[in-house]
């Protein structure tokens, strides 16, 4: 059941990446290619920046410098 739920959380943490490299992908490329993005591309490219822009000042900012803080303390711990 251990191995099960290790394989289940490698998976998951797998997903989540990809929809997020995805979503990256997408916004990049709406500034590349800017009104001539397919309707796939610049709908999830207005998607992103309509959440950006609707969080308050600071969120974005908070949660990538606790990212950053847990991903160093956690390479720092694996030492």
């Amino acid at each position: 059941m251990e191995t099960f739920l290790t394989r289940l959380r490698t998976v998951g943490w797998a997903t989540v990446e990809a929809a997020f490299l995805l979503i990256v992908l997408c916004v990049l490329l709406n500034i590349i290619l800017g009104g001539d993005a397919d309707s796939f591309i610049s709908s999830v490219a207005r998607n992103a920046t309509d959440f950006l822009e609707r969080l308050p000042p600071g969120v974005f900012l908070g949660v990538a410098l606790i990212v950053m803080i847990y991903g160093f303390l956690k390479a720092r711990l694996q030492r």
